[in-house]
């Protein structure tokens, strides 16, 4: 007796439902995944809206000032806000079988879980890939709105031939070669508190410590005590992502000032833990497999970024309702008819609410 499409469809969709333990090995090409990582315990749920939208003042009308008795005031009003606003990605992926397979696999349990287990993880794995390496990158183009906004984009290198660190960050190198200035609708070239800070170091030592010490110290702001800080409160922590080999640079310096990495050292506070996790000013080093093969769009440098980023003010944003949402599954149709497909789709973006705050960059020099 054949079976129905609707009972083939229904069989499907229990079982991805409660997949039991099927265990076999994947040769996954990534140490960490650390972006689907960010997406799944940092994200921030919001939903409606073509477009996410937040403001920021960048600037006071400098209406303060020191009077005598009795002097003239001349009262006067400016526009302070900007707005934020980024566009909505979506992204998808999805698993298929055709039912030649299904039938091949429909009188063994083992077997058949097995295949929808395979065909699950194929597709998610794909998701996954994608997520991380889109994350560590800008879009395309200036005009690109199909790729998120990844780290590259809001925390950008010092120009080319520049050698002075500070609030620098203002060009972005898509990733057809050609830069731009304008960040999430507010152009940095105009706006120099719109610009992240940006450092250079030459190699892992005690001056790049000192470097990442200052980026720190520069990029730690906070409200007056006179005013109540108007930024939605977040709970976010601060993170350092950069190359394997870094890492391991960072480690052989550790290494080089305590042999036992045991304490609170008094040597810059650089210092492994029982795992051989390497801490900087207490923040955990994260090696990111996709900053080893990162260059600078334009020139083809290898900047060696060191990245610092406080997911308090860099927020990755998910669509409420609509971030891995698995459909059913869908006959093929006339065009394929022996075929069954599931669609897992999301909407997200990354924001970042203060540029200045939300981290910093070290990097080698980046020549013309």
């Amino acid at each position: 007796m054949a079976v129905k499409n609707s009972q083939l469809a229904d069989l499907i969709m229990t079982t991805l439902d409660d997949l039991p333990k099927q265990y076999f090995e994947v040769t996954w090409d990534s140490q960490d995944y650390e972006a689907c990582r960010i997406y799944q315990q940092d994200r921030i749920v919001i939903d409606g809206g073509e477009q996410i939208q937040r403001e920021i003042m960048l600037s006071d009308t400098g209406h303060a000032r020191y009077r005598r008795m009795y002097d003239v005031d001349q009262p006067s009003s400016g526009d302070v806000m900007h707005k934020i606003r980024v566009p909505w990605c979506q992204l998808s992926t999805y698993y298929t079988w055709d039912k030649a397979e299904i039938a091949r696999q429909m009188n063994t349990a083992k077997g058949f879980i097995n295949l929808m287990k395979i065909k699950r993880i194929d597709g998610l794995w794909s998701l996954a890939k994608l997520i991380e390496d889109r994350f560590w990158k800008t879009p395309a183009t200036t005009s690109d709105d199909l790729y998120p906004y990844g780290v590259p984009y809001y925390i950008r290198w010092m120009n080319q031939d520049t050698t002075t660190d500070g609030f620098v960050g203002q060009t972005i190198r898509y990733q057809d070669g050609n830069p731009g200035t304008v960040c999430a609708g507010i152009d940095s070239s105009s706006e120099a508190r719109w610009r992240n800070y940006a450092a250079l170091y030459t190699v892992i030592d005690n001056a790049m410590l000192r470097t990442f010490r200052l980026a720190f110290l520069y990029t730690n702001f906070k409200a007056p005590l006179i005013v109540n800080d108007p930024a939605q409160p977040s709970n976010g922590a601060k993170r350092i992502y950069t190359t394997f080999d870094n890492v391991v640079d960072l480690q052989d310096l550790a290494d080089s000032k305590d042999d036992k990495h045991t304490g609170k050292e008094v040597l810059g506070n650089l210092r492994m833990d029982e795992t051989g996790l390497v801490y900087v000013n207490r923040l955990p080093v994260v090696g990111i497999p996709a900053l080893n093969s990162e260059t600078d769009p334009q020139t083809g440098d290898d900047p060696e970024s060191i990245y610092c980023i406080d997911f308090t003010k860099f927020k990755p944003f998910v669509h409420e309702g609509y971030w891995m949402e698995e459909g059913e599954p869908i006959p093929g149709g006339v065009t394929q008819h022996t075929t069954f497909t599931v669609f897992l789709d999301g909407q997200h973006q990354n924001l970042c609410t203060n540029v200045r705050g939300a981290g910093f960059v070290l990097h080698k020099a980046l020549t013309a």
